[in-house]
């Protein structure tokens, strides 16, 4: 790795940026969730709900991974400084994301009356559906948008973009819940799939760049590559999902519904919550890793700083999280769902390990390496599903945790093996060491916890948070020459 500290302070810089957007943007759906909670209730939230998922679900297969895929061409386009590639790169996109629009719409149209009977079990949804094609047009488009401002790392724009979608989210979905009940939540979902569409447009119409005209059969050659790769990235969302319908399914059948509320609400915490430094992460390392995706050393050396970067990051949280999981889960949720800690506890370090596979395992994004990407998902969750299974019949939501642990190792193993025989490419020692100290004082803060007396207990659960957070901030200071209290000190005065 090199000794070089550049590129830290960027790197730590967006992450914070991206992580607080991610916060913001929970804070404001938790309003709505309490606002819709009280205006239209169980039900209007439940209708919500399924709309939503729909949404979701035909955007994914409609979409065709174009707003992931379409950020590498972007990205090595924009690096080059080659302006007639990359003004021809933005038109294909353009041109692609149009269609993938058109047909979603097209697509919830078709499967209307389908969606309707699948749904509420009969066909009175079936115009209902027909508006919610709109939203997933829209949406499409947007994600588009977002993906050329992420190629382009445009990172306050897309930050802008994101948080005064959901500000106008809110804003518009108030009222109309208000005056018009359940009837209000076409027209709110509507304008704000158009509100952060026309926002997204916004900041990509300031992209200095020339409209070039393509063909159909130049759009359908040129974008062949793009699609093929979002495919891949569709495949192993489906891949993903199918494993968590396998496991949910088993845990009904086998455990109890109970259980599975748990689990799920557990899942949501790890995946959601504490996804936020992942999702901050991959914001800006994907474009960075893509523009240089020819150069395995400089590969390796964002691999690493970016690793580096996440584990100081998340170390702090995950320690307080799950000593103080107890008053979290009942913020979240209620009392009721404290059982869930014995998934949470354990699966925070297969979270805190995933940080670190994760930035392994999108180099391969990055080298277009689809098939390798799909395939090494597919050996990981075969491997895993018997262990899954295994583990909840002998140990319960106890063995789910240790479960997740499993499948951060094995990431990590098969992007190891992969990245040395492929790319020669490395993790540096010191992020195993790194790495292993984290998981040491996570541990401990697991087993602080469970101390019945109250004063060592408060005490070893603080000892533990105050290590974990001299450690991120000794290593910021040492190795990423970052002064964490210096760039807090900006941040408040700004």
């Amino acid at each position: 790795m090199a000794d070089s500290k550049s590129g830290y302070g960027n790197i730590f810089k967006t992450t914070f940026l991206f992580g607080f957007v991610q916060i913001f943007n929970i804070a404001v759906k938790v309003v709505l969730n309490k606002i819709v909670a009280v205006l239209l209730g169980a039900e209007g939230m439940g209708i919500i709900g399924i709309y939503n998922s729909a949404v979701n679900l035909i955007k994914t297969g409609a979409g065709l991974g174009i707003n992931q895929s379409a950020v590498r061409d972007i990205s090595e386009a924009n690096g080059q400084n080659d302006k007639d590639r990359f003004s021809r790169t933005i038109s294909l996109t353009n041109r692609v994301i149009i269609f993938t629009a058109l047909l979603g719409i097209i697509v919830t149209i078709a499967f209307s009356s389908v969606l309707s009977n699948s749904y509420f079990g009969d066909y009175s949804y079936t115009l209902a559906f027909i508006w919610i094609s709109i939203v997933v047009g829209l949406n499409i488009l947007s994600e588009g948008q977002l993906a050329i401002l992420k190629g382009m790392r445009q990172l306050r724009a897309m930050a802008f973009a994101s948080m005064y979608g959901s500000v106008v989210g809110l804003i518009a979905a108030v009222p109309f819940y208000y005056f018009f009940g359940k009837g209000g939540i076409i027209p709110s979902l509507i304008i704000t799939a158009l509100a952060a569409m026309l926002l997204s447009n916004y900041y990509v119409r300031k992209i200095s760049y020339d409209n070039i005209k393509l063909s159909l059969k130049e759009c359908f050659c040129e974008a062949k590559p793009m699609v093929n790769m979002g495919v891949a990235l569709m495949l192993v969302g489906f891949i993903g999902s199918l494993f968590d319908m396998i496991v949910s399914a088993f845990i009904s059948r086998t455990g109890s519904i109970a259980d599975v509320g748990l689990y799920n609400a557990g899942a949501a915490i790890v995946t959601s919550y504490f996804g936020i430094v992942i999702t901050a992460m991959s914001t800006d390392y994907y474009p960075r890793i893509s523009a240089v995706h020819r150069d395995n050393k400089q590969l390796e050396i964002e691999m690493n700083k970016q690793s580096e970067t996440g584990l100081v990051m998340i170390s702090p949280l995950v320690v307080l999280f799950v000593f103080l999981s107890p008053l979290f889960i009942d913020i979240l949720y209620s009392s009721e769902f404290y059982a869930a800690n014995d998934y949470t506890d354990y699966a925070m370090i297969g979270t805190v390990i995933i940080v670190v596979s994760n930035c392994m395992g999108m180099i391969l994004l990055a080298k277009q390496a689809s098939n390798i990407f799909v395939w090494s998902v597919l050996g990981q969750r075969t491997i895993l599903i018997g262990a899954y299974l295994a583990a909840y019949h002998f140990m319960g939501l106890l063995g789910l945790g240790f479960a997740y642990i499993m499948l951060g190792v094995v990431h990590m193993l098969f992007m190891t093996v992969i990245l040395h025989k492929a790319y020669r490419i490395h993790l540096s020692p010191r992020i195993y060491f790194l790495l292993g100290v984290i998981i040491l004082i996570t541990t401990l803060t697991i087993f602080s916890r469970k101390i019945d007396v109250a004063l060592i207990k408060y005490a070893m659960g603080s000892i533990c948070f105050l290590a974990s957070c001299i450690l991120s901030i000794l290593y910021m200071k040492k190795v990423m020459d970052i002064d964490m209290f210096s760039f807090l000190k900006n941040k408040i005065r700004k």
